[in-house]
């Protein structure tokens, strides 16, 4: 279907993108460094219990790979932890499509169509079109540059090459990860995930947060070794305080629009 060859590997990729990622150089430093990094680093985590549950604003996303290249602006809203609402629209303000996830289960609705595409995030569709390393049940904080929730392990701090401090993960799940941190303002500038055999899948750069604690980032560049395609996502707008309910997650197309379950 005409579907699934644009807008749901442009919808599933909203968070993700593909390309080549070279790994940073990384510099020992002196035991008590790595002591201050570490509890600045816990600090970072402690804190994003704190932050605000929901995002709501302006977005403009924009993909490039070697079969696709266009971009869509729109308006997004997600809540802690896996929900996210992403609608898209023409330049007279009218939806063209409408993406809906609760981080078990997605809906795709396009307009054009008239067509509605529901699923489970496990369903071998949605994985074909999202790259590995990527865990829709946690979106929100991929999108808020912050660490999932859930046990993790802080292995090892590095310095980096240029600015910040690199900081080893390894989840539960043996995932491994380099998250370049920044202990003056306590945000993840990069994160790079990595398979525990430490085959790199996924990079996200975080840039341009905004002032105060708890900021996004309004510039989010992401890149998998899994697919062949680049997306950048500009976050603008932003409510203050944003207040989200799962109503507000909640799409119910015209009865008229045809239903398609994805498999």
């Amino acid at each position: 279907m005409r579907f699934f060859k644009g807008c749901l590997p442009f919808v599933c990729c909203l968070f993700l993108l593909s390309g080549c990622v070279t790994m940073p150089n990384l510099f020992g430093i002196s035991r008590q460094e790595n002591n201050e990094i570490r509890e600045r680093f816990k600090e970072m985590v402690a804190q994003q219990h704190k932050c605000h549950c929901c995002l709501d604003g302006a977005v403009h996303v924009s993909l490039k790979n070697l079969l696709y290249s266009g971009a869509v602006s729109g308006y997004v809203q997600a809540m802690s932890p896996s929900y996210v609402k992403f609608v898209g629209v023409n330049p007279l303000g009218q939806p063209l499509a409408i993406f809906t996830t609760n981080g078990e289960q997605f809906r795709y609705v396009s307009t054009m169509e008239k067509t509605v595409y529901s699923g489970d995030v496990d369903s071998d569709t949605f994985a074909k079109y999202t790259p590995e390393g990527f865990i829709p049940t946690f979106s929100y904080y991929w999108l808020i540059g912050r660490l999932q929730p859930g046990p993790v392990l802080l292995t090892q701090v590095s310095r980096d090459a240029e600015s910040g401090y690199w900081v080893e993960l390894l989840y539960d799940d043996e995932r491994k990860a380099l998250v370049l941190f920044d202990p003056e303002t306590l945000q993840i500038r990069r994160h790079i995930v990595l398979t525990g055999e430490g085959k790199r899948i996924l990079n996200i750069l975080y840039d341009q947060y905004g002032a105060g604690e708890c900021e996004v980032p309004r510039h989010i560049t992401v890149t998998s070794l899994t697919l062949d395609s680049t997306m950048e996502i500009r976050l603008d707008d932003l409510l203050e305080d944003a207040a989200l309910s799962l109503q507000d997650f909640d799409y119910s197309p015209p009865a008229s629009f045809k239903e398609v379950l994805v498999e």
